[in-house]
C-alpha cells in the first residue's frame, strides 16, 4: 500500500506543481531529508512522547541488538530527543503530564479509562498535545493484526475523540496529497463532527477531513487522522514525500507551541 502511495504520490506532486526540493538535487531523497526539520527550532521544553510504533530502537530491533549498539530511532524520536527534554512513557498519569509543554501520541495502544482522564485534564489546563490517529495502519512490523507487541493496527483512540465530539472514520481512500503542504497520507481516516454532541470542546475539521484543530479549555490539540505518514520510507526515503511530510509535522508542533493571541 505504501509503494502504490508513494507511486501516486509522484502523479499528485507533478499535478498540483509540488517539487521536493529547489535545485540540481531535488530528486535525491537524502536531500530532501536534509533540507527539511521534524522538529522546528524552539526553546528547550519537556516532551512526553507515546506510541505503539518501533519509534525508539526501530522495527525488528530486539535486546541483543540494542546492546550490541544496533538500534535505528526513528527520525522524529532522534530530532525531539537531541533538541528537547525527552520522556518516552509507557503510561499516562497526572504524574508524567504534568510539567510537559508537549505531548505527542503516535497511534498509541488503547488508554484505560484514568490516562484518558488525565490526558483531557492535561489539555484542558492549558497543555498541547499533537495526535496521529490512523484507522488503517500500512506500517511494516509485527505479526499481524493479533500481534500484542506489534504497532497498533487501527486507532484506539476513540473514547477521547468522542469526548471532544468527533469522530474517525475509514473512507477507504488509499492515498492523499494535502494542499497546501504537500504532504502525503496514505490509507487515512477523516474526522468527523458526531451529531448530536455539543459541549465546551471547539473542534475545527480542516485539510480535506484530515486534521482537527480542537480546543478543550484552556489547551490546545492538533489531531492528524493518519500516522503512516511517518513511515520511514514516507519521512526520510522518498523524494515524493519526504521533504514535505517533516515540514507538515514541523508545522504543526509550530503551531501547538505559538504563542495564544485569541
Amino acid at each position: 500500500m505504501i509503494a502504490r502511495a508513494l507511486a501516486a504520490s509522484a502523479v499528485l506532486a507533478v499535478a498540483s506543481g509540488c517539487s521536493a526540493a529547489p535545485g540540481g538535487d531535488a530528486d535525491n531523497p537524502r536531500t530532501a531529508e536534509r533540507t527539511a526539520a521534524l522538529v522546528p527550532d524552539a526553546p528547550r521544553m519537556r516532551v512526553v512522547l507515546m506510541s505503539s510504533l518501533p519509534l525508539v530502537h526501530g522495527d525488528g530491533i530486539d535486546m541483543q541488538a540494542m546492546l550490541a549498539g544496533h538500534s535505528r530511532p526513528h527520525p522524529l524520536h532522534d530530532a525531539l530527543k537531541s533538541a528537547h527534554d525527552l520522556v518516552v512513557a509507557d503510561a499516562l498519569d497526572d504524574e508524567t503530564l504534568a510539567k510537559a509543554d508537549l505531548v505527542v501520541l503516535v497511534q498509541p495502544r488503547a488508554l484505560p479509562p484514568e490516562a484518558l482522564v488525565a490526558l483531557d485534564a492535561y489539555v484542558r489546563g492549558g497543555g498541547r498535545l499533537l495526535l496521529f490517529a490512523d484507522p488503517l495502519l500500512e506500517w511494516p512490523g509485527g505479526q499481524g493484526l493479533a500481534d500484542p507487541l506489534g504497532p497498533q493496527r487501527t486507532s484506539l483512540i476513540s473514547p477521547l475523540l468522542g469526548h471532544w465530539g468527533l469522530g474517525l472514520v475509514d473512507p477507504e481512500t488509499e492515498s492523499v496529497r494535502l494542499q497546501p503542504s504537500g504532504a502525503v497520507l496514505v490509507h487515512p481516516g477523516i474526522f468527523e463532527v458526531l451529531p448530536g454532541k455539543i459541549g465546551e470542546t471547539a473542534c475545527r475539521i480542516d485539510a480535506q477531513g484530515h486534521v482537527a484543530r480542537c480546543r478543550p479549555g484552556e489547551g490546545r490539540a492538533i489531531l492528524v487522522a493518519d500516522a503512516d505518514l511517518l513511515d520511514p520510507r514516507m519521512i526520510s526515503d522518498s523524494a515524493e514525500s519526504a521533504v514535505f511530510n517533516r515540514r507538515f509535522v514541523a508545522g504543526l508542533i509550530s503551531e501547538l507551541l505559538a504563542k495564544d493571541t485569541s
